[in-house]
């Protein structure tokens, strides 16, 4: 027993900085981890790890995305799909310049 409790006391030496001789110290060594272990609880607590945010406003406009996502899907050569988010737009009433974008990009995918 003695020589665990000059084991614990070396430890706590070496972490801390202070040594403490006997039965106060082993006391105060474990006060000192209990105090630790619950601010590591404590801090762990006050962080959630997932939030419950809309990033739909991050996105922008769900049609301007789409055009320029399939004129990144034009450069990898997935053609078909490109040409299925274009005519999606299409059909949701895009304005004079998105029209004329979807239509010169859908020129893009037929040759």
């Amino acid at each position: 027993m003695e020589s665990f409790l000059l084991s614990l006391e070396t430890e706590f030496y070496f972490v801390t900085g202070i040594y403490l001789e006997g039965l106060s110290g082993l006391l105060f060594g474990l006060l000192f981890f209990s105090l630790t272990l619950l601010l590591i609880k404590f801090e762990r607590k006050q962080r959630p790890l997932v939030t419950d945010t809309d990033i739909s406003n991050e996105i922008g406009n769900e049609k301007t995305a789409k055009i320029n996502l399939s004129r990144s899907l034009i450069e990898m050569d997935q053609l078909d799909e490109a040409k299925r988010l274009l005519e999606e737009v299409l059909k949701d009433n895009p304005n004079e310049k998105e029209e004329n974008t979807i239509k010169s990009l859908l020129i893009k995918t037929n040759s």
